[in-house]
């Protein structure tokens, strides 16, 4: 199954306390500040190790590259990358166009924290797992989502 992370505010705190996050170590994290939520690199391997694809699709005008190589160096080997130009790429010339759109990339599930993107999801048939940042047991729920969704 191929399963996309959005960032901000789901796998990075959007401020200061509003999730446990960790920063990479030093010398890392001189060249990437943003920490990561607590749990991600473990859960994102566990996904991997059951056979799982681990994506980022994000809104943010991020590069792949910087994405990929910022992750790596947390431990995470993403298969696929998706930011706000390869989206806006995808949908172009569609008459309605969500924030975000999964099934154009052959995403199965897509973990965000934006009860507008779940909302969407419902609207558009793709399958959304909404986190809220105050959700210590976030990690369970993408799990409990990967068992229940169908394979490909």
């Amino acid at each position: 199954m191929r399963i996309a992370f959005d960032i901000d505010g789901t796998l990075t705190p959007l401020g200061a306390g509003q999730f446990p996050a960790a920063p990479l170590p030093f010398p890392l994290r001189l060249l990437w500040r943003e920490p990561l939520r607590e749990g991600t690199v473990a859960l994102m391997r566990e996904l991997q190790a059951d056979g799982h694809e681990v994506w980022v699709y994000t809104s943010s005008l991020r590069s792949p590259a910087y994405l990929r190589l910022w992750l790596r160096c947390a431990g995470i080997r993403l298969a696929g990358v998706v930011n706000g130009d390869a989206h806006a790429q995808a949908l172009r010339g569609r008459a309605v166009a969500p924030s975000k759109f999964p099934p154009a990339f052959g995403i199965d599930v897509l973990v965000d924290d934006s009860a507008g993107v779940a909302m969407e999801g419902e609207a558009h048939g793709f399958r959304v797992v909404l986190v809220a940042p105050a959700d210590r047991a976030w990690a369970d729920k993408v799990r409990a989502a990967c068992r229940a969704a169908p394979a490909r």
